[in-house]
Parts: C-alpha cells; structure tokens; sequence
C-alpha cells in the first residue's frame, strides 16, 4: 500500500471530509515524531511499539570492485520495536482478539 492508499484509507475510517485534512493529520504525526527523535528521545506507544534512534559507528571497509580501503561516515537510525499488543493482534485472526489495543 503506497502513502496515497493509506491517506484514502485512514479518512475513510475516520470519516474526515477530505483528503487533504487526512494528509495533514498524517504529515502532523510524523513530523511530530521526527521531531522528537532528532532532540534523542524515545517515543512509546503503549501496547504499539517504540521508536528510538541508533548511533552507527564510522566502519572501514574493502570495496571489491576497487580493491581500496573505503570509510562509512557514522550516522543515525530510526529503530521501531513492536509492542506486545501489536505483535498479538497482528498475528491473530478473530475479530475478537483485534479489539485488544481499544480496550
């Protein structure tokens, strides 16, 4: 499913008035959460998961095709561990159990 199809989907679930005031919610979300991780805070969702950022280390290694020696630069990355919850509704079949995050 692309962004597009998601967008579509999440107004039609929440029965916004248009597509653009979906996408600015969805835009919103996000936003608000990079902006976080960026001042290096985890952000918990209970029952969801949590995202947090990572620090890479700065690796040598050989490229094959050159034969020399070359650097990574160290950098970020966003890491997301599911939650229980999730992890239990997403891998049950009955209607029932899919209610566990809304109660």
């Amino acid at each position: 499913m692309r962004e597009t199809e998601f967008i579509r989907e999440y107004r039609r679930v929440r029965e916004l008035k248009n597509l653009k005031t979906a996408k600015e919610k969805v835009e919103i979300f996000w936003e608000t959460l990079v902006d976080i991780l960026k001042e290096g805070e985890k952000v918990t969702f209970k029952g969801w998961g949590s995202f947090e950022v990572k620090e890479r280390k700065a690796k040598i290694f050989n490229n094959p095709k050159t034969k020399k020696a070359e650097r990574i630069p160290a950098s970020k990355k966003i890491i997301f561990k599911q939650g229980k919850l999730l992890k239990k509704r997403f891998n049950t079949i009955g209607e029932e159990e899919n209610d566990l995050l809304y109660r």
